[in-house]
C-alpha cells in the first residue's frame, strides 16, 4: 500500500518505510504474492540519504540521513517509521488503525538533522509534535493499488484532520526491479490549515508576514516514481523522486514561498 508522503522533517523516511514495506510484494505478479504464505517476522533495515524542503511551503531545501527500520509480525502488527499499526486483509483488501505522529515545524534552522524549520519563519513559534490516531484502508485493482486514510492529530497546536487518498501501478522491468508510479493528494481541516499555513494576529506581530486565516480544504496533489531493485533474498535498494504542489489556501499563504516542490530519497537495505 502506498503511503501518505508527508512533507515534515521525516517526509522522506516514511515514504522510504512504504516503499520497503511494499517491495517484497512488488517483487512479484500480485497474484502470487496473495498465494504465497508470508513469514511471522518480516524484519528490514537500511540507511540512505533524502533530499527534502526545509519545510512544507519552503524553497529552501537540505540533505539528510535516512535511517530506516520496518517491522511486520505476522502480517497483521507493524512497526515503521508512520509509528506502530495493526491491520486485517482479505483478499484485495485491507483496513487498520495505528499510532502516528506528526514531527511539527520549527520557527528557526537548528542545522540539525533531522531539522525541520527556517529562520524566516521567527516569531511564529514553534509547532510541537503531536500523536495520531490513523485508520487507513486500501484496494487492490488489477494492478494498482489504492489506498486511502484518516488521522486526527492530538497535539495542544495541532489538533487537526488529514484525509489522504492515493494510487500505484508497479511495472516489473527485470526480473530484480520495479518501477511504481504513483500520485496522492490531501486534505486537510480548519485547525491543521491554520497551525501550519495560518497566522494570528499575536504571530504577524512578532513576524514578517501579515495576519492570513487558512481554511479547511485539499491541501496538495503529489505525483513520483519509485524504484526498487533487489540484489538478492536480502539486499535492495530502493528510492523515490516526488513532486508536490500546495492547494488554495495552503499555496497562498504568506509562509508559503514556493507551493511546489520536489523531494527524493534513496537508500540500501537487508531484509531478514
Amino acid at each position: 500500500m502506498l503511503s501518505r508522503t508527508s512533507v515534515s522533517v521525516f517526509g522522506a523516511a516514511l515514504l522510504a518505510g512504504a516503499a520497503l514495506s511494499a517491495g517484497p510484494a512488488l517483487a512479484d505478479d500480485p497474484a502470487a504474492s496473495q498465494a504465497r504464505q508470508p513469514p511471522v517476522w518480516d524484519i528490514a533495515v537500511g540507511g540512505g540519504v533524502a533530499v527534502r524542503p526545509n519545510y512544507e511551503g519552503s524553497d529552501h531545501y537540505r540533505v539528510a540521513p535516512l535511517p530506516l527500520i520496518t517491522i511486520r509480525y505476522d502480517d497483521m502488527l507493524a512497526l515503521g517509521p508512520e509509528g506502530l499499526s495493526a491491520y486485517w486483509h482479505q483478499g484485495n483488501v485491507r483496513v487498520g488503525a495505528a499510532l502516528t505522529f506528526d514531527p511539527g515545524r520549527n520557527d528557526s534552522n537548528t542545522n540539525g538533522l533531522f531539522s525541520n524549520g527556517d529562520d524566516r519563519l521567527k516569531g511564529l513559534g514553534d509547532i510541537d509534535t503531536s500523536l495520531g490516531v490513523k485508520l487507513f484502508g486500501a484496494y487492490q485493482l488489477g494492478r494498482i493499488s489504492l489506498d486511502a486514510s484518516v488521522t486526527k492529530y492530538t497535539g495542544d497546536q495541532n489538533d487537526g484532520v488529514v484525509l489522504t487518498a492515493g494510487a500505484g501501478l508497479p511495472f516489473k522491468l527485470a526480473d530484480h526491479l520495479i518501477l511504481t508510479p504513483h500520485v496522492g493528494t490531501t486534505w486537510a481541516n480548519d485547525n491543521y490549515m491554520q497551525t501550519y499555513f495560518g497566522v494570528t494576529p499575536v504571530q504577524a506581530a512578532h513576524s514578517r508576514f501579515a495576519a492570513y486565516t487558512a481554511g479547511s480544504g485539499f491541501k496538495d496533489v503529489s505525483a513520483g516514481v519509485g524504484a526498487l531493485y533487489r540484489f538478492n533474498e536480502h539486499w535492495f535498494v530502493t528510492g523515490d523522486v516526488s513532486v508536490k504542489r500546495l492547494l488554495g489556501d495552503a499555496a497562498d499563504s504568506p509562509v508559503t514561498y514556493d507551493a511546489t516542490s520536489a523531494r527524493a530519497f534513496t537508500a540500501v537495505g537487508y531484509r531478514f
